[in-house]
């Protein structure tokens, strides 16, 4: 972790910034990203930025950031799937930050998509996007943001096989979500059980999509992936929704699901300095 090297647009101006950006492009990844590791969220902007989980394939990061609070210039390299439950983000179009180093790059949100909160949890929102070149947001409102970004370090299709065995693995779990793996074997089922709690789908396969796609119902919500992508894709589900699954096809179904166990809503403006005391203390 760089805790300090971070680069303050006010202290050195984005003129400043994008020069010495240009100078630190690194070979791009899958994706097309070029930025140097150093502008990585949990490297450039560590106290808004907080990795959960991670391992070969995905990333769970929690991102808080308290009204006023002057971010950090960073950016996000690979696709990945926002899931909230304020409903007070509302992240898609032009993104969330208002000062970018590439205003007119194309990497600064305008290919994102959002799903609809499900029929019965309308806080409960879901977007896909594609990586984020280095952008500074600033959180001019009263009410923190607050969610979950999970990042793919690659796509099933492309890199590592799914494993082939059933079940749900348990990943990451706090007071506020819990984070589960979710593999059917070729010629297996799922079993069929409600959700306890509203989730969040994340899929990166279109064979995953497909099969959950027909069995979550007219009540889930669904996003498109992002313009010039065919992953990632997310879902918004009700508690109580069963997913039972039967895979036909030759290779694992494979998706992660986000549980939210608390929906923040409008009891967010309230309640964050107790839920989140964190960001009581971040200047």
């Amino acid at each position: 972790m760089q805790h300090h090297r971070t680069l303050g647009l006010a202290a050195i101006g984005i003129v400043a910034a994008t020069a010495a950006i240009a100078q630190e492009r690194v070979a791009p990844n899958a994706w097309g990203y070029d930025f140097a590791p150093r502008y990585d969220p949990e490297v450039a902007a560590p106290a808004v930025h907080r990795i959960r989980y991670a391992d070969d394939h995905i990333l769970l990061m929690e991102v808080a950031n308290p009204p006023g609070f002057a971010m950090q210039l960073h950016g996000h390299p690979y696709p990945s799937i926002f899931a909230r439950s304020s409903g007070t983000t509302h992240l898609g179009g032009g993104g969330p930050g208002d000062q970018y180093l590439e205003p007119s790059g194309g990497r600064n949100g305008e290919h994102w998509h959002s799903a609809p909160p499900p029929k019965g949890t309308p806080e409960l929102e879901c977007t896909a996007a594609d990586p984020q070149a280095p952008h500074r947001p600033v959180n001019r409102g009263t009410v923190p943001q607050h969610f979950y970004r999970i990042e793919f370090r690659h796509f099933d299709d492309t890199g590592a096989p799914a494993a082939a065995r059933s079940g749900e693995t348990a990943l990451y779990e706090d007071a506020v979500v819990r984070l589960v793996a979710v593999r059917v074997a070729p010629g297996a089922s799922s079993r069929p059980t409600a959700t306890r709690y509203p989730a969040i789908l994340a899929i990166d396969t279109q064979r995953a999509f497909d099969a959950l796609d027909a069995v979550v119902g007219p009540a889930a919500g669904r996003a498109l992936p992002p313009t010039g992508l065919a992953m990632p894709r997310c879902m918004t589900l009700d508690a109580g929704a069963v997913l039972a699954l039967h895979n036909a096809g030759s290779a694992a179904l494979h998706y992660y699901r986000l549980d939210f166990k608390r929906i923040e809503g409008a009891a967010l403006a309230e309640q964050w300095r107790t839920w989140y005391p964190a960001m009581t203390t971040m200047r």
